[in-house]
This record gives structure tokens, sequence and C-alpha cells, in this order.
């Protein structure tokens, strides 16, 4: 299954997410995102979208 543009790109900052789905396991299926990051997703992509590694970090830090 191909990735739409959308799924590639992070919902947060927009840059790309490296997602890996398509290729059966995405690297952010073994990191624990904290809730207050998730909630920065919008609705209609919570879920559906992987947030990149450096949003993760930056807002991790924080």
């Amino acid at each position: 299954m191909a990735l739409t543009d959308m799924e590639k790109t992070c919902p947060i900052c927009g840059k790309p997410n490296n997602c890996q789905h398509d290729k059966g396991n995405c690297w952010c299926e073994k990191v624990e995102i904290p809730k207050h990051i998730l909630d920065l997703v919008p609705d209609d992509k919570r879920g559906k979208v992987c947030i990149c590694k450096d949003c993760i970090d930056k807002y991790t830090k924080n």
C-alpha cells in the first residue's frame, strides 16, 4: 500500500516524517510519544499520520 503525501508529512511541523508503515513496520511503533505531543496533532490526522522524530525530540525536551 502506497502512502499518501499527507501520511509522509509530520502533522505538527509539515516536514517529512520518515514513515515506514507501507514497508511493514514504522520506527514510531518503538517510540513512546507523550500525550502532550499527541494532543498537538489535528483531530483529522490523529492516529493516521506519524509525528517526525524532530518534533518528538523538540516537544519532549520542552
